[in-house]
C-alpha cells in the first residue's frame, strides 16, 4: 500500500474515532465518507467493519444495559440483522459505481436527517411496525454500503428516547449490524487475508480517538460540534454523489 494511503487512513481513523467518542456515534460514516476519498467504495467499506466491531464493543460494555435493549428493540435488531446478512453477498456482486452512488446517498441521508432532527413523535401503537421497518431499510443500507445509522437514528428521535438510552440503543444496534456485516464480508471475499491485517491495525488510531472523544465529550459544546460534523458529511456526500455520476 502507498504511504499516502497508510498515513491517510491513521489520520481518518482517529478523526473518526474522535467523532464516535464524542458523539456517541458516526464511526462508519466518518471513517467510510473520507477514506472513499482515497479508494474506491468497497476498499472504504473492508477496512472500516473490524475497526468498527471493535470500538463498538468498547461502547456497549460502557454503556451496558444490553439486555433492556434487546427486550424493547428485538423486532428492530432481527429485521436489521437479517437485512444486512442478504445485502451483504449481494454487495460484492455490485459496480463500484454503484455502490458509490448508494453510499453517497446513505452518507448525505445521514447528514440531512441529523441536521432536520425534527423527527414527528411515533405513537405507541406504532412502535412494533416501525422498529421492523426501520431495522429492515436500515439494514439494506448497511450490508450495500455500511452505513446504517440514519434511519435507526430517526426512529429514536421519533421515539423520544432520552440521551442514556440513544446511546445504549444505538451502540447496541452498530454492534450487532458490525458482527453481521463483517460474517457477510468474510464469506464473499470482500475482506481477505490482504486486507485484513491493516483493518486491524487500524483499530489503534480507531480507539485512541475514541478515548479522546470520551474525555472532549463532557466540556464540549456537544451541538456545535455535531452541527460542524453532519454539514462535513453532507459536503462530502455531495462529492460522491457527483464521482458516482462522473464515474457514469
Amino acid at each position: 500500500m502507498p504511504e499516502l494511503l497508510i498515513i491517510a487512513a491513521i489520520v481518518i481513523y482517529f478523526l473518526a474515532g474522535l467523532v464516535k467518542g464524542t458523539l456517541g456515534l458516526g464511526f462508519p460514516t466518518a471513517a467510510i465518507a473520507m477514506y472513499s476519498l482515497f479508494v474506491d467504495a468497497r476498499s472504504a467499506v473492508a477496512y472500516v467493519v473490524i475497526p468498527m466491531c471493535v470500538t463498538n464493543i468498547w461502547q456497549v460494555y460502557r454503556c451496558g444495559h444490553v439486555r433492556e435493549v434487546f427486550e424493547r428493540y428485538w423486532r428492530l435488531i432481527l429485521a436489521m440483522m437479517l437485512a444486512i446478512a442478504i445485502m451483504s453477498v449481494i454487495s460484492a456482486q455490485l459496480p463500484i459505481k454503484l455502490l458509490t452512488a448508494i453510499l453517497a446517498f446513505g452518507i448525505t441521508l445521514f447528514a440531512v436527517l441529523g441536521l432536520w432532527k425534527s423527527a414527528p413523535l411515533l405513537p405507541e401503537k406504532y412502535d412494533k411496525a416501525a422498529q421492523l421497518m426501520a431495522g429492515w431499510f436500515s439494514g439494506i443500507m448497511g450490508g450495500l454500503a455500511g452505513v446504517w445509522a440514519p434511519l435507526l437514528i430517526t426512529y429514536l428521535y421519533s421515539r423520544r428516547v432520552n440521551p442514556a438510552e440513544f446511546v445504549q440503543a444505538v451502540g447496541v444496534f452498530l454492534l450487532l449490524g458490525s458482527l453481521v456485516l463483517l460474517f457477510g464480508l468474510v464469506h464473499t471475499g470482500v475482506i481477505n487475508t490482504s486486507n485484513a491485517p491493516f483493518s486491524a491495525f487500524l483499530v489503534l488510531p480507531a480507539l485512541l480517538g475514541f478515548s479522546i472523544g470520551e474525555q472532549l465529550r463532557a466540556g464540549l459544546d456537544r451541538k456545535t460540534f455535531e452541527k460542524y460534523v453532519l454539514v462535513f458529511f453532507l459536503i462530502i456526500g455531495l462529492n460522491l454523489f457527483r464521482r458516482a455520476m462522473f464515474a457514469m
